[in-house]
């Protein structure tokens, strides 16, 4: 049964906020309200939901065609959130940030309806000894090495086929306590534990993380690993067969929901961009690997390994255009099945009309082969996913194609 809870007027919220932004400020102190609006239609071919359960467990038989689509925070994430600093003196501030994620198509929160699902922290920042945060926030995974990585450049229709080493941000950390050194001569470095909350275990559910950066001139270079933990209990564990942890499910590509119920997840991965001139060129390398427990539906470590290369040329200071490819081969489900492998090719073009406004146009065309589980642990042929796990969309069939053009607009 539904809560109720006493309705607040719409205006006195609004009047709240206003009231905060614009009351006295302080010399030591800001409250900074921030946000994107990002919004298109998209194009894709074969689009069929992720597999569901019918009768009996069985996977349920959905049909598939091309669609077209109003979509939402196709190149930068549709949010809002308040951020706030004060100086506490000699050199020692405290900070936070709210942010909340949201489908500009219909209104409804992101995250899996998470109030502030994107990000949710509080911490200290010190010139000279760093930066520790704790909360809902990135892993250096995102910070430091997707920040260079394709979908940085490309936009996530680039991402990493069911965004497999979490570069396009589809897992954030909850409970997360996170350290990041000041910069030192172009290097930084992370580090985090999240603490899983399970009683009587300290590596149920629980994340860690590490990564370092560089950072100058025409260099940006990222190398990051990330470990995440599933939970489970026992046999009348009613998660048992899906994924429980800080770290969120990323599961919902056909790339590898067989992999839900892996017991934990291990990624490593780098990325690398260089500028010439008006050209930017970039390398970015994963291994991920999803680990079998005893409540697994698959028998043996799934490993998935990708590479990628882009480019993108400034033809004006409005104008860029780009492209990449990137490969990945996963590891065979069993040992009489092939491997998948998946091979796929971007494009994108982003003109700004302003430092707050910008027009995209993005495309995918991937293509798969070889052999992977669903998510009943049953071998199947792989099927094509363009984009990451939020896409939601696989094929049904060996290849697919995706296109998406919008307006993104900061405030």
């Amino acid at each position: 049964m539904k809560r109720r809870h006493n309705a607040v007027p719409a205006g006195f919220f609004v009047a709240t906020l206003c009231a905060v932004a614009y009351a006295p400020a302080y010399a030591d102190s800001q409250l900074t309200l921030y946000g994107i609006v990002d919004a298109g239609l998209g194009y894709v071919s074969d689009a069929s939901v992720v597999q569901t359960k019918g009768a009996a467990g069985k996977p349920a038989q959905l049909g598939k065609a091309s669609d077209t689509t109003f979509n939402s925070g196709t190149w930068n994430g549709d949010r809002w959130g308040l951020k706030g600093t004060e100086d506490l003196g000699g050199g020692l501030k405290a900070f936070f940030r709210l942010e909340n994620g949201f489908n500009i198509g219909n209104g409804t929160l992101g995250q899996g309806g998470t109030e502030f699902g994107r990000q949710a922290y509080v911490g200290f920042a010190d010139a000279r000894y760093g930066t520790l945060t704790l909360g809902r926030q990135y892993d250096p995974l995102i910070d430091l090495v997707g920040a260079v990585g394709g979908t940085a450049v490309l936009g996530s229709v680039a991402a990493h086929p069911g965004d497999v080493d979490n570069l396009d941000h589809s897992s954030r950390i909850s409970n997360g306590i996170k350290y990041t050194t000041p910069n030192m001569n172009g290097f930084t470095a992370e580090a985090l534990y999240a603490l899983g909350g399970e009683a009587g275990s300290l590596t149920l559910q629980s994340t860690v993380g590490v990564g370092v950066e560089y950072a100058r001139g025409p260099l940006n270079w990222g190398l990051a690993y990330s470990h995440a933990n599933n939970g489970k209990t026992g046999a009348s564990d009613a998660t048992i067969g899906t994924w429980s942890g800080t770290s969120d499910s990323a599961f919902g590509s056909s790339i590898n929901a067989g992999y839900v119920s892996a017991s934990s997840r291990a990624i490593v991965a780098t990325s690398a961009t260089y500028d010439i001139g008006a050209m930017t060129l970039g390398l970015n390398y994963s291994h991920t690997e999803y680990a079998s427990g005893p409540f697994s539906v698959f028998k043996q470590t799934a490993k998935f390994d990708t590479g990628g290369l882009l480019a993108m040329y400034h033809f004006t200071p409005a104008l860029r255009v780009g492209g990449g490819y990137s490969y990945t081969h996963a590891s065979a489900p069993t040992s009489t099945a092939s491997a998948a492998k998946y091979n796929q090719f971007n494009l994108a073009a982003f003109y700004l009309l302003s430092k707050r406004t910008e027009l995209y146009a993005l495309a995918g065309y991937q293509r798969a082969s070889g052999n992977t589980l669903d998510a009943f642990g049953n071998v199947i042929a792989a099927t094509a996913s363009v984009g990451d796990a939020a896409n939601g969309f696989s094929s049904g069939g060996s290849s697919q194609s995706l296109v998406r053009v919008g307006i993104s607009h900061s405030f």
